[in-house]
């Protein structure tokens, strides 16, 4: 029994193997005769596999077997499925098409063979009732009617394209025969539900924001959402043929003023009383949108000269309005905060005149209080709401020289930065007199965009880092969505900070694993890091990589490259695996991941000429912590609390809101009235006669 199990063992690793080396092929070598020679070694394959399955079966009980065959069994039908597949796919496109008897047909297939359409995809299914229409028109016509494949092939393909809560229907279903039908079912059951797809058409349609300002992007968009809502319409089988009036009274009032008082003219021209029809209505928004786009650039640069004009205006307003700031303590032209003399007073003195006056104690403006200011300035020294000018001398040894070199350090630089809540990380450089190299762990992968097709970008996988993060440039390729934050992005030894003011959600998938996928939280940086690695790698001793068959998550690791996104610690938890080998020298290992193999570890260069020269070193660190904004909105030091005492009803009734007032799930408040008495009269049902009574008085 032991030597069939191996066998099994054995030929598991072969069919594993050629599926590996399959997906690694180059496109040159995928020909015709090579496919149909791949897809015979797999069916011989995968026979002595079944055979031996049988035999192993027929000459042993079922508890002497075990557990362990049936699981090396489902791993290799799997993989022998996936690899089949693959194979199919790659064959359809590479077969060539069968040729013609007539000389027509020759000429003119001749004349048309440098013309290669683009391939129809499939596009990615996430659960979303607005893309199920699209979904299954293209699936049903590509997959579903397709005599070619079998039901096996189809629910793979399905299982392939499909994301988010319409993968989890059917995560569990195993790839067989009769499943499919079962799946593409409840798909069916669960999304082709017309009367909320009706119901989200016509909220865009009566939706549609008004245009205030004739504009010829507008009026496209306008039009343009019209014509696909009442298309949407057409496809779940609603006839809007006689919509046109409704359609047309419901759209004229999101036009602006000027467009409305043309289209109205153009119909009152009209001398029959026949109803306006939408083709009317639309020939009429092209021609306008048309004519607008001529005139629109005039438009623009007049626009230009005279935002111009009103920004000059206002620069001498604020030159005026600024020279005529005077200093309370000096009288002289210029603020406070820059005042020499000012500076040369002790700290007790300042404090006392700044609070004599009525100065705010933040910004040192006169014309309004601590409570009031706006800026965001914290002192240099404490990091609290003060300015540094007034940060109290808490030492009781402290020399004058270091509060005069602190005060001096004030006036020179104004503004002051906020250090404190470090969120992310950092990237240091040196020069190292060593020949070797370091290489970092790469990867391509998959991102999805704001359209939902999903892009190829190169990520660094960084263990250190606690955050993730995602250059400036990517987020504009993606078309991803920026949503505001604050923080600070530190390193080692809290060295230079630099500040990340957005992040945008996204989900990634593998290359490699077509069924992984993540979605994670990144800050936006202008840049993460420079070409990784810094220059190439020789590949004379990276020969055990291709000896032990593995899959690399960064084919182009040897070539300089720049990096696109970040991955912290909280993606790379979720996409190690099991698994790691070591080249024969020690010095550099491969680590298995959802995205592939990853090697990280010192390499070798491919310019290594001189004994010693200077290269760049790259060290990525980082500290991630929340900001505690509204703590500095509130944190005064030193000032008087103005709080209002309150009688005892009115601390009780505050005390009766404290303990009553709740939110409900849909984030409304939920408020109890406070009476005097504990059971007033009014709760047994007489609050009428109270009020009359009452209102006599």
């Amino acid at each position: 029994m032991e030597g069939q199990i191996n066998i099994l063992k054995d030929l598991q690793q072969v069919i594993q193997k050629a599926f590996t080396n399959f997906k690694k092929c180059p496109k040159d070598r995928l020909t015709v005769e090579y496919i149909q020679t791949r897809l015979e070694l797999l069916e011989n394959d995968w026979s002595s596999f079944k055979n031996t399955k049988s035999q192993l079966y027929g000459r042993f009980k079922l508890e002497d077997i075990g557990q362990k065959v049936v699981d090396i069994y489902d791993t290799t039908e799997d993989t022998y499925i996936s690899c089949k597949c693959l194979m199919k796919s790659t064959y359809s496109v590479r077969e060539p098409l069968p040729q013609d008897s007539g000389c027509s047909n020759n000429s003119s297939k001749q004349s048309n063979s440098f013309v290669k359409l683009p391939k129809t995809t499939i596009p990615t299914f996430s659960g979303k009732y607005s893309e199920w229409t699209s979904f299954h028109d293209l699936f049903i016509s590509l997959v579903h009617n397709n005599a070619s494949l079998d039901n096996v092939q189809k629910l793979h393909y399905l299982k392939s394209h499909l994301t988010g809560e319409a993968e989890q229907l059917i995560r569990h279903t195993p790839i067989t025969d009769a499943n499919y039908r079962e799946c593409w079912s409840q798909l069916e059951k669960r999304y082709a539900n017309k009367k909320y797809l009706t119901s989200c058409i016509l909220k865009r349609l009566f939706g549609q924001k008004r245009l205030h300002v004739e504009s010829a992007n507008s009026l496209k968009e306008l039009l343009d959402t019209t014509s696909d809502c009442l298309n949407a319409l057409k496809n779940l089988k609603i006839d809007v043929s006689t919509w046109d009036v409704i359609v047309i009274h419901i759209v004229t009032f999101k036009l602006d003023n000027e467009t409305r008082k043309q289209w109205e003219l153009s119909v009152s021209n009209d001398s029959s009383n026949e109803l306006p029809t939408f083709e009317q209505f639309r020939i009429f928004i092209e021609s306008r949108f048309r004519a607008l786009e001529c005139i629109e650039p005039r438009k623009a640069v007049a626009h230009q000269i005279n935002n111009s004009s009103h920004v000059l205006s206002s620069k001498a307003m604020l030159a005026t309005r600024s020279s005529n700031i005077r200093c309370e303590f000096c009288s002289e032209l210029h603020k406070l905060c820059f005042c020499k003399q000012f500076a040369k007073q002790s700290i007790e003195n300042r404090r006392e005149f700044v609070a004599k006056n009525k100065i705010c104690f933040n910004c040192l403006g006169g014309n309004h209080t601590v409570y009031d200011c706006k800026k965001q300035n914290v002192c240099r020294v404490c990091k609290k709401r003060h300015h540094s000018l007034l940060h109290p001398n808490r030492e009781p040894n402290a020399e004058n020289k270091g509060q005069d070199s602190t005060v001096k350090s004030t006036i020179d630089n104004a503004s002051s930065s906020n250090s404190d809540n470090q969120i992310v990380t950092c990237l240091s450089t040196g020069k190292v007199l060593k020949p070797r190299q370091v290489l970092l762990a790469t990867a391509l992968i998959k991102a999805e965009s704001k359209i939902g097709e999903f892009q190829t970008i190169r990520a660094l996988l960084d263990q250190g880092s606690q955050a993730c993060f995602i250059t400036e440039a990517t987020v504009q390729f993606l078309r991803l969505k920026k949503i505001p934050v604050r923080g600070h992005v530190s390193g080692l030894g809290d060295n230079k900070s630099t500040i990340a003011n957005y992040m945008v959600n996204l989900i990634i998938k593998s290359t490699v694993d077509l069924d992984f996928q993540l979605q994670i939280n990144a800050y936006v940086l202008s840049k993460i890091t420079s070409y990784l690695p810094e220059r190439s790698v020789n590949t004379s001793s990276l020969d055990w990589i291709d000896i032990n068959g593995l899959c690399l998550a960064d084919p182009y690791f040897k070539t300089p490259n720049k990096i696109d996104i970040l991955l912290g610690a909280d993606a790379y938890c979720c996409i190690m695996k099991e698994g790691v080998v070591k080249s024969p020298s020690g010095t550099l290992i491969a680590q298995n991941t959802t995205l592939g193999w990853i090697l990280s570890g010192v390499v070798s260069s491919s310019n290594e000429s001189s004994k010693h020269h200077t290269r760049n070193l790259s060290m990525h660190c980082t500290q991630f912590n929340e900001d505690n904004i509204l703590k500095k909105f509130w944190e005064i030091e030193e000032q008087v609390s103005t709080r209002k005492l309150l009688n005892p009803e009115e601390q009780k009734c505050e005390e009766f809101y404290m303990k009553t007032t709740k939110r409900d799930d849909t984030g409304r408040y939920i408020v109890r009235l406070p009476f005097r008495d504990e059971d007033p009269a009014c709760k047994a049902g007489s609050s009428r006669e109270i009020a009359e009574t009452d209102s006599n008085r």
